[in-house]
């Protein structure tokens, strides 16, 4: 028990040091608060709307594998990565709705590769105007522990048709969009999926796995970041 618990606290205090050595989106004095609320009590809890409105920071719902699900907080925007910490200490790293670093998980995905080529942030315009072509991208990814390095992933994008989806309790209908990976050198292929708003092409919501027989990643964007 005694194991467990200093374990528990040198990792919160491992991202809490990670979190201070990046760039800020909010005020350092913020920080403190964006870690309670994002780590402290909110476990199982019901997250309603008008609860999420009234937070100051962007907002996204978070579940790994079976997990429950756990608000996240944004800690921290960098460029285009969004830095969220969940409710057990952990901390994902998005970016246009990819899922691209973790910290703090039994493995993490701590490398992604030619991010600036990624077609999901164009998906949506790309395949309105059947550049169907260019709904494929080819990444590297490295993962931790083990130093698993260099891992080529393929992957192409296919639309699926719109489906409603349930936020906060409300239906939203927005468009669905499968990614086929691939990773050559360990024959493995995995299921990505994307759901996008109808009018902007952000991504709403996502299914994706941190790497080849590792659980899915569920994340629900709740609030936008507002630059």
């Amino acid at each position: 028990m005694k194991t467990a618990f200093y374990a528990g606290l040198a990792r919160a205090a491992a991202l809490t040091a990670v979190l201070l050595l990046t760039a800020c989106s909010q005020r350092a004095a913020d920080i403190n608060h964006t870690l309670r609320v994002a780590t402290v009590g909110y476990k199982d809890a019901v997250i309603t709307k008008e609860y999420v409105t009234a937070l100051p920071y962007a907002a996204i719902q978070f579940k790994w594998g079976d997990g429950p699900r756990v608000l996240s907080a944004l800690a921290f925007a960098e460029n285009d990565e969004l830095k969220w910490v969940t409710q057990d200490k952990t901390m994902i790293v998005t970016q246009h709705g990819r899922l691209v670093r973790t910290l703090g998980f039994s493995h993490d995905l701590t490398y992604t590769a030619n991010i600036n080529q990624d077609p999901l942030p164009q998906l949506l315009q790309l395949w309105q105007q059947g550049k169907h072509e260019l709904l494929r991208w080819g990444t590297e990814h490295d993962w931790q522990p083990g130093y698993y390095s260099g891992y080529q992933a393929i992957s192409r994008f296919e639309y699926r048709g719109q489906e409603q989806v349930s936020i906060l309790g409300e239906p939203v209908t927005l468009i669905k969009f499968s990614e086929q990976v691939v990773y050559p050198k360990l024959n493995i292929e995995q299921e990505n999926t994307f759901w996008l708003a109808a009018d902007t092409g952000v991504v709403i919501k996502s299914q994706q796995f941190i790497g080849p027989g590792l659980p899915a990643v569920e994340i629900t964007l709740l609030k936008p970041y507002q630059p």
